[in-house]
């Protein structure tokens, strides 16, 4: 009685991840296309908008990224989704040969049809969409 219980435990936590593992699938899907930045909050201050023209960021179906300013690359990298998290969590690692490559931003998302909020740190993850001055 006991193996079978032990069996029935790992079996509802395996099916458990594949759901989560479906939902990060189905959060990367709706990520997955060219995004313009139509605002940005750094340290509680708005960027100005002229300065966000030309910034896009490419997201594919496999977690990889592109942050480019009027076509050239500014950086890229993989991301990771945890859609069972509240708020949803995101871990982006940079791969660019530079400063950051290696470092994780850890963030938190939502994605609404066509409005993507992102709230991220290298420091620690954040538990709100909000930018505090510092």
């Amino acid at each position: 009685m006991k193996t079978a219980l032990v069996t029935l435990a790992a079996l509802t936590a395996c099916a458990a991840f594949a759901r989560e593992d479906d939902k990060a699938k189905e959060d990367l899907k709706a990520l997955a296309g060219t995004w313009e930045y139509v605002s940005q909050t750094d340290d509680g201050k708005e960027t100005d908008k002229e300065a966000l023209k030309g910034i896009t960021l490419t997201v594919t179906a496999d977690g990889k990224w592109v942050l480019k300013k009027d076509d050239v690359v500014i950086l890229e990298g993989t991301g990771k989704l945890d859609p069972a998290k509240k708020p949803r969590a995101a871990d982006w690692t940079v791969t660019t040969e530079g400063g950051l490559k290696g470092k994780v931003s850890l963030g938190i998302y939502d994605v609404d049809k066509d409005t993507w909020k992102h709230c991220f740190s290298f420091d620690t993850r954040p538990e709100k969409f909000a930018s505090a001055e510092c």
